[in-house]
């Protein structure tokens, strides 16, 4: 008997990579083999996914800045086989670097933009920028900033591009943009399908987690705007320049990137429908899943390829809102709660790594004595 278990990040608990191996080594236990893939949809774990999924990448290291200009070191992944890296920007432009003291006026990517030029100069001619996780509304301009392009005022002064700069770019200059940028294929890998501007834009969806106050909204989207008009000449609604603060309309704009799903990424990278085929059943599962996880959450993703394929599928998960019907008819088998007794959600996310293995023994069990009757 084969399982294939393809578990998404437990987020504050344990990551895909984590998880899988727990749940493999319960079913080793019984009898069971498994075949891992760890699994991301373009946040954190994005690098890791691609590094465990893939044979011959490495993790590189770099010195680059936060948010603020702070210097730091950040990794990516680097397949020098293919030219290929791939590059979170929550590496070194992540939420995680969101203070109470800051605002998105006063942060960047500037440093998600150095360690895209540190690929490009390693020998990249395809980067893959998972847009998840990011912690900045600067609509992408760091970025653009550390690979050459400059933004100068009505004064002519160059401007650093922070979120207060937006407003004030007057032109933008190309004639120190690195050469070699060119001849690189951008990819966003990301499922955000917001505008950059608007209601459902980046300033109004995304700022509040990043320190925007509701206050401030209004003027942040027409600064937003200003800068969309200036940069193409056109305020326009495509679907996806929202990402990760405006990330998605730099890199579509002036990298030429498409938007892609950064699941679909992940599962095309590794075989993943040509592998559920040649199992007997599939496990899934993340923290929670709920009525939202029917509009493209990662488990029902892979529930639905296991649907296709005539395979049953369990989702392990954390917790479970929703009626069981309604994941039935997505292809999954059963959704198995692993919290076994009542605990607050800081002890659950402590003992997840316990728990998830309780639930995978039980899983293991009842499948094997299922299958010998």
């Amino acid at each position: 008997m084969r399982a294939l278990v393809a578990i998404d990040s437990f987020k504050n608990s344990m990551t895909s990579i984590q998880a899988n191996q727990i749940v493999a080594d319960q079913l080793a236990a019984h009898g069971i083999s498994a075949d891992q893939i760890a699994i991301a949809d373009g946040g954190e774990g994005t690098v890791a996914a691609f590094l465990a999924n893939q044979a011959g990448g490495e993790l590189v290291s770099v010195a680059t800045v936060d948010i603020v200009q702070h210097p730091i070191t950040a990794s990516y992944g680097y397949f020098a086989d293919q030219q290929l890296a791939v590059i979170e920007v929550a590496a070194a432009s992540g939420i995680q670097f969101v203070t109470d003291r800051l605002t998105p006026s006063q942060t960047n990517t500037y440093g998600t933009g150095l360690l895209i030029k540190d690929a490009i100069q390693r020998g990249a001619r395809q980067i893959v920028v998972g847009l998840g996780g990011s912690g900045t509304v600067d609509g992408g301009a760091g970025i653009l900033r550390a690979l050459g392009y400059q933004f100068f005022d009505a004064d002519d002064h160059e401007l650093m591009m922070v979120g207060a700069d937006l407003g004030q770019v007057a032109r933008v200059e190309t004639g120190q943009v690195l050469p070699a940028l060119a001849t690189v294929q951008f990819v966003n890998a990301s499922d955000v399908t917001n505008p950059l501007t608007g209601a459902q834009g980046a300033a109004a969806i995304f700022g509040p987690q990043k320190g925007l106050s509701q206050a401030a909204i209004g003027s942040y989207d027409a600064a937003m705007q200003h800068f969309m008009q200036v940069s193409t000449g056109q305020v326009s609604d495509h679907l996806g320049d929202g990402a990760a603060g405006g990330i998605g309309f730099a890199l579509r704009y002036f990298l030429g990137a498409p938007v892609q799903s950064g699941f679909k990424l992940v599962a095309k990278l590794s075989g993943l429908a040509d592998r559920i085929q040649a199992v007997d059943w599939v496990i899934s599962g993340e923290g929670q899943v709920d009525d939202q996880s029917f509009m493209g959450k990662v488990p029902i993703q892979i529930s639905e390829l296991a649907q296709a394929a005539d395979k049953p599928c369990y989702l392990l998960v954390g917790n479970q809102q929703g009626a069981n019907q309604a994941f039935a008819e997505h292809g999954v088998t059963a959704v198995l709660p692993i919290v076994d007794h009542v605990s607050t959600l800081a002890e659950a996310m402590t003992q997840g790594s316990a728990n998830l293995a309780k639930m995978a023994d039980r899983l293991a069990r009842i499948v094997t004595a299922v299958s010998r009757h």
